[in-house]
């Protein structure tokens, strides 16, 4: 299933990741694709959010990967774009990460990401749209969100997505 979001700003976008974060449950993954500035790290923030993890949510570009125990679920995000091969990502425990309860939270995962694709997995592409919907007062670069999920991923996180495109 595919769902297209429209985020006017940084406050759309977060939101739509706090309302995924209030309803999933986990192992789940979540496979953030797209350029430089197009939201990844603003929607992790809001899923965080709905997880109710109570810690300040920072982009892992520096530190690659990031663990957050203090929500209703632990989150792992990570920013794979330094990683050069699978035994780098080995080397993170990110497969050990894969069996776990939680969600984990994935800005560019590439090809070096294969076990992610076996689990539940919602995959969400990011990219800019300029001016296309524009509005008096509002940002003049909107997000467009592709949301897509296989057959496994958890029901409600499906509902959600959907009632989100409506």
């Amino acid at each position: 299933m595919i769902t297209r979001v429209v985020s006017s700003s940084p406050q759309v976008t977060r939101g739509v990741g706090e309302a995924l974060g209030r309803v999933v449950k986990g192992p789940l993954a979540l496979l953030l694709v797209g350029d430089y500035g197009t939201g990844k790290t603003t929607f992790v923030q809001g899923l965080a959010v709905g997880l109710e993890i109570t810690d300040v949510v920072r982009s892992p570009s520096f530190n690659i990967l990031k663990r957050y125990d203090s929500g209703r679920l632990p989150l792992v995000h990570a920013d794979l774009y330094r990683t050069q091969s699978e035994p780098d990502i080995e080397e993170l425990g990110i497969l050990d990460i894969l069996q776990a309860s939680g969600i984990l939270a994935v800005e560019w995962p590439g090809r070096y990401l294969p076990p992610a694709r076996e689990m539940p997995s919602i995959s969400i592409q990011f990219s800019f749209v300029a001016g296309a919907f524009t509005a008096p007062g509002e940002d003049s670069l909107h997000r467009v969100l592709d949301i897509s999920w296989r057959e496994d991923c958890p029901v409600r996180a499906a509902e959600v997505l959907s009632a989100l495109a409506s």
